[in-house]
Formats: structure tokens, sequence, C-alpha cells
């Protein structure tokens, strides 16, 4: 009894498998397509197409599923030589940027030579005329002079119990009675005045 009722079964699914339609392989498909399982969607075509080579609905859907396959991969292809291009912009600015680099440090190595080489000059221009360090500049000779003179006219003013704005003072009046007597002083003519003209 168990074995005609699992003999009956079999049938019956072998039944339903070879009367599976066209219909039922493209729904199948379609459904895998738009759960995004294109390789389920893929072979569920392959295998309706195997049976039914003749049906419109399944090829259309297979060229379909083709044509959006090649624009995925031409996309990919697209994505990878996008990316191809941006390493290599990439290594190109590294490589711009190690060269600058390189570049600077070589500047200030010569830099740092330049400067070794002219702290060398100068110590040997040194030890060659060591007086000529000891020198004063006209500047500094100006400078010590003119607080010598100060100080030797402090001092004067110290022996002569007299304060410097005492000293002012006396230069000030004695300016003042200068131009006094060049005012008064008029300049005598040397020719002798044309009494037919006028004074003025």
């Amino acid at each position: 009894m168990k074995t005609l009722i699992t003999l009956s079964i079999i049938c019956i699914v072998s039944l339903t498998g070879y009367a599976q339609s066209a219909q039922t392989y493209f729904n199948s498909s379609a459904n895998f397509y738009v759960k995004d399982k294109k390789v389920e969607a893929m072979q569920t075509i392959r295998d309706g197409l195997a049976k039914y080579p003749n049906d419109e609905k399944l090829k259309a859907l297979a060229d379909k599923m083709k044509q959006e396959k090649k624009e995925q991969e031409k996309k990919e292809q697209e994505k990878k030589d996008q990316q191809q291009k941006d390493q290599q912009k990439k290594d190109e600015q590294n490589k711009d940027q190690q060269k600058k680099d390189q570049e600077k440090k070589e500047q200030e190595k010569k830099d740092q030579e330049e400067k070794e080489k002219n702290k060398d000059q100068q110590q040997k221009d040194q030890k060659k005329n060591p007086e000529k360090d000891k020198q004063p500049s006209e500047q500094e000779k100006k400078d010590q002079q003119q607080k010598q003179n100060e100080q030797d006219i402090s001092d004067k003013l110290q022996k002569m119990n007299i304060t410097p704005e005492m000293a002012k003072k006396l230069l000030e009046a004695m300016k003042n009675q200068e131009v006094q007597y060049l005012q008064q002083n008029k300049r005598k003519a040397t020719k002798s005045k044309d009494k037919s003209k006028p004074d003025w």
C-alpha cells in the first residue's frame, strides 16, 4: 500500500514538472530578477528556453537580461577605468610632491652649505686681519666723539658750578643780545645820498 502511494506522488510531481508552462518559467525568472537574484533568473530563463525555444516572452526577457548584463559590465569597466585614472593622477601628484620636497631639501642643504662657507670665510678673514674687527665704524666713532664732548661740557659746567639749565639760559641771553646788536648797527651807505631824490 505504501509503495503505491509513493509511486502516485512521484507520478504527480513528474507530471507537474513536465506540465510547467513557458509562462511559469517567465514568472519565476521575473520574480528572481526583481529580488536581484540575477543568476537564478538567468538559469530559469535558460531552462525555459530549452523546453520552449520559440516562446517570444522568454526570448525577450533573456535578451533584456543579456542587455542589462552588458550594460552592467560596461559600467563596471568604466568604473575600473576611472579608478585607474584617479590612481594614476594620485601617483603623479605624489611624485610631484616628492620631487618638490626633494628640491626643497636640496635647496636647504645648499643654503646651509653656503652659510657654513661664509662663516668659515669670515673666520679665516678674522684670523688674517684681527684688527679689522676691533676698528670701530664711522658711526661708532661719531657717537663716541659726541659722548666725549657732552662729558667734557658737563665736567666744565660742574667745575664752574653751573647747572645745564643755567647754561642754556645764559646762551639764550647772549643770542638775544647779539640779535639786538645786529639790528641796532645798520649798514652805513657807501655812496652819499643824492639830495634831489626822495629819502625812501
